[in-house]
């Protein structure tokens, strides 16, 4: 009896050595967010380069198209929930902001294809004041940061992307009663789509980038690869435009693509 105890005892102990802890259990959800962030964002960005690729309209751009969206809206809400789990951070923080960005555009372009005659639905419009929401809280914080620490790295950035995604979120304000511009939902659609890629790619260079760059760069080399990617493909994106402007409008187009 005396041994039997002795044996109950030994294996509560290791039974307690091996509960689940509230740090354990936070730590393994943590852990799979992340994998799950990682996989969809690079799954996005293989994705996302068939549509632009493939035939406009056929099944392939369009089964990829979609599978780009619900990559970014598993990017947008592993980021958010990874954001709020962990210490804060201020990096953390703006790519969380960047992951929101990616999404509205995403969402919008995908959403434009499907607004060809009903135009945008309640679903559309909330999604849209949120986004306007989110933009200038980021405006607000940048000006703040900038007022606290001058023209450094985070305020420039805040602003900067707070600045674009209001942008995107006031044109879409001011189009929600009536789209005045001919096959309005087709530019939505491209120039919204790849303005999301441009936005994912843009978060995948600066995270891994510090693992190229010596460490003695200067810091106006990490804000360059912060903006360039929206430059660069904001002139493709803008490119394009006129190129199908030229085209519907029966004019040769001044472009091939």
């Amino acid at each position: 009896m005396a041994l039997f105890g002795v044996v109950i005892n030994q294996v509560g102990v290791r039974l307690s050595q091996r509960t689940i802890t509230p740090e354990t259990v936070m730590k393994t959800l943590i852990i799979t967010l992340l994998i799950i962030h990682i996989a969809t964002g690079i799954t996005a960005l293989l994705v996302g380069l068939i549509p632009m690729f493939s035939k406009k309209g056929s099944p392939l751009h369009n089964r990829a198209g979609l599978i780009y969206v619900y990559c970014m809206i598993t990017v947008a809400v592993s980021a958010l929930l990874l954001c709020g789990l962990q210490p804060f951070k201020m990096m953390r923080l703006f790519l969380t902001g960047i992951a929101i960005f990616s999404f509205y555009l995403s969402m919008t372009g995908w959403r434009a294809t499907k607004q060809k005659q009903s135009g945008p639905t309640s679903f559309d419009k909330g999604l849209t004041f949120i986004t306007l929401f989110v933009s200038l809280t980021m405006i607000g914080f940048g000006v703040y940061l900038l007022a606290l620490n001058g023209a450094s790295f985070f305020p420039i950035l805040f602003s900067f992307f707070g600045l674009l995604t209001l942008t995107f979120a006031g044109r879409d304000i001011r189009q929600m009663a009536r789209p005045t511009e001919k096959m309005h939902w087709f530019f939505q659609h491209f120039t919204r789509m790849g303005g999301s890629y441009i936005a994912t790619f843009t978060a995948a260079l600066v995270t891994n980038i510090g693992r190229v760059l010596p460490d003695n760069v200067p810091d106006w080399a990490g804000t360059v690869s912060w903006i360039a990617p929206s430059i660069i493909g904001g002139m493709l994106i803008a490119r394009t435009v006129r190129y199908y402007k030229a085209k519907f409008n029966g004019s040769k187009p001044a472009i091939t693509i």
